[in-house]
């Protein structure tokens, strides 16, 4: 199974620059010590600190994780990134193809508004905790190893997004809570036996 996982973000602000040559556009790509929506079991928030040693030397902007639709890239010059204490903020100058073209105008009237990113997670880079309260899991990103691409999408389904990775993690999670709990039980029985001798 793969180990890649994609988020995708809504209410992220995409702006379009009013340059007549060239088309920019900008927004948060991530934002940190915010929650996620329902992902399937659980929500999750990315620590700042997550993004401090990954790996962003060849990142692309693409338009709906579509590498056929490439709108910029780091090594290219053409997608610049910047870690600040919001998020991951990505600046991207268009191409002058008609994909990207018809992507601008819809970012300028407002029609396609948010943002994705592809990301993978360092092993053990990330905690679980069981909220009882709201009966979900709350996972916190800690340490990604790499950010692959930042997307710009015209509708965050979450139902797309590859999130076995994180339900791994939950699993190996109740698995430990189930075999902690069997410890507890077998140390209380011994202890009450003791006592009875």
């Amino acid at each position: 199974m793969s180990e890649i996982e994609k988020r995708y973000l809504d209410s992220v602000e995409v702006r379009a620059a009013d340059d007549t040559e060239k088309r920019i556009v900008s927004g948060y790509a991530l934002r940190f010590n915010t929650w996620s929506n329902n992902l399937g079991g659980f929500i999750e928030t990315i620590d700042p600190a997550a993004l401090d040693d990954a790996d962003m030397t060849d990142v692309r902007a693409l338009y709906e994780h579509s590498p056929q639709m490439i709108l910029g890239r780091t090594k290219a010059g053409t997608l610049k990134l910047e870690k600040d204490e919001v998020g991951l903020r990505f600046e991207c100058e268009l191409p002058d193809t008609t994909y990207a073209r018809d992507l601008y105008e819809n970012i300028r009237n407002g029609n396609i508004s948010q943002c994705s990113f592809g990301f993978k997670l360092e092993k053990g880079g990330d905690s679980l905790r069981f909220d009882s309260q709201d009966k979900l899991y709350r996972r916190t990103l800690k340490k990604i190893k790499s950010i692959f691409d930042v997307s710009i999408v015209a509708y965050p389904a979450y139902s797309d997004t590859d999130v076995a990775p994180a339900l791994r993690s939950i699993q190996q999670t109740e698995e430990l809570a189930d075999l902690q709990k069997a410890r507890e039980k077998e140390a209380e029985k011994l202890k009450i036996e003791l006592e009875l001798l």
